[in-house]
């Protein structure tokens, strides 16, 4: 077994998905389960938006616990922006494990998310010149990867990765004595690596059920997109109208949006920017977010529940109360595609709010 540690769940589905690419089997937890038979277990720490202290102490129980499941090796995937408490977390890892040094690269060349000269661009922009510095969590004011990381980074090495060779490189140089972690691209680059050829990018599950029609078609499958991400919920908006899919912004009225699905067979559904959302912090809104998702679903069933931004995958899990999804469908780099494992439900596909949705899941 290889083992991931994510700090968000669409991080960990984003990993799935990778393994699945190279033919592994891959399955997402909420907790460590030490009866699963997957290839690649991916477990959601959910601690990207906690106090550092208790993501550290989650990240070393974590590791300690695979540890005991003795696995090929333990990789920690962190934000491809270094949103979150990357490093507090990937100390605890090394030393619940006994790893003397790490090797962090949150890179993602082909997505255009590199490092040069220490500092990481997107799009070949400094990063505290984009979009993320507004980020209204974890606003990127800087570009440099140290000030990011924030901490004494003896024994972590983050170098300059701008291309798929670079990651190639940089794989060769881990052995047992190194934690790897960072993004989706360096875990393939391991994986490859290993032995692990990646396959062609296989049909997605949206297309197979779909019997190959395209999802602005009325006739695809019945879809529920949640999207909880406050960067990317215009453009959702924006898209939806021009397609007329039903859009609902808080606050929502179950019914009304079920009935909308029964009858246009997609649906879009967020937190918006209303007057239901002035002063309420964002953590309270992807709850209440969830919450009615979870609820929509009890009256209507979908095929296909898209989910976007990791806090608000996670809230919907929870509320819905899987905790163990297995991989079903490598449908695109940087997305997730899962069902609950051992009960019947949608498949999800869920991605980070960073990340436009494939065309052939959401226009």
């Amino acid at each position: 077994m290889i083992a991931v540690l994510a700090d968000d769940l669409s991080g960990a589905a984003e990993l799935a998905g990778a393994a699945l690419r190279h033919g592994l089997r891959a399955e997402v937890q909420t907790g460590f389960d030490p009866t699963s038979d997957a290839d690649v277990v991916c477990v959601d720490l959910g601690t990207r938006s906690g106090p550092v202290r208790a993501a550290a102490a989650a990240a070393a129980e974590a590791a300690r616990l695979l540890a005991g499941a003795r696995p090929a090796w333990i990789y920690k995937k962190c934000d491809s922006v270094l949103r979150g408490h990357v490093l507090a977390e990937l100390r605890a890892i090394m030393e619940a494990t006994g790893l003397p040094r790490a090797i962090l690269i949150p890179a993602n060349p082909s997505r255009q998310r590199v490092i040069r000269g220490g500092h990481l661009f997107v799009e070949g922009r400094p990063l505290h010149t984009t979009g993320f510095a507004r980020d209204p969590e974890h606003p990127r004011t800087s570009s440099n990867v140290a000030e990011l990381l924030g901490g004494d980074l003896a024994g972590v090495c983050s170098p300059d990765v701008d291309c798929a060779a670079d990651l190639a490189r940089q794989a060769e140089l881990v052995d047992a004595g190194t934690l790897a972690g960072g993004g989706a691209e360096f875990f393939a680059a391991l994986l490859a690596r290993s032995g692990f050829a990646a396959a062609g990018r296989p049909r997605s599950a949206a297309r197979e059920e779909a019997g190959g029609a395209d999802l602005g078609e009325v006739a695809g499958p019945v879809t529920l997109l949640v999207c909880g991400s406050a960067a990317s919920w215009s453009q959702r908006k924006q898209g939806a109208d021009q397609l007329q899919v039903p859009a609902f912004s808080l606050p929502h009225e179950i019914a009304v949006v079920a009935a909308a699905i029964r009858s246009r067979r997609r649906a879009l559904l967020g937190i918006g920017e209303g007057p239901a959302t002035r002063g309420v912090a964002p953590s309270i809104l992807v709850e209440q977010l969830a919450a009615v998702a979870a609820s929509v679903l009890r009256e209507v069933p979908v095929d296909r529940l898209l989910l976007e931004g990791g806090a608000t995958a996670a809230a919907a899990v929870r509320a819905l109360g899987w905790t163990r999804l297995q991989a079903c469908e490598a449908a695109a780099p940087g997305i997730g595609t899962l069902r609950p494992a051992g009960k019947e439900g949608p498949i999800l596909s869920i991605k980070p709010g960073s990340y436009p949705w494939p065309p052939e899941l959401w226009p």
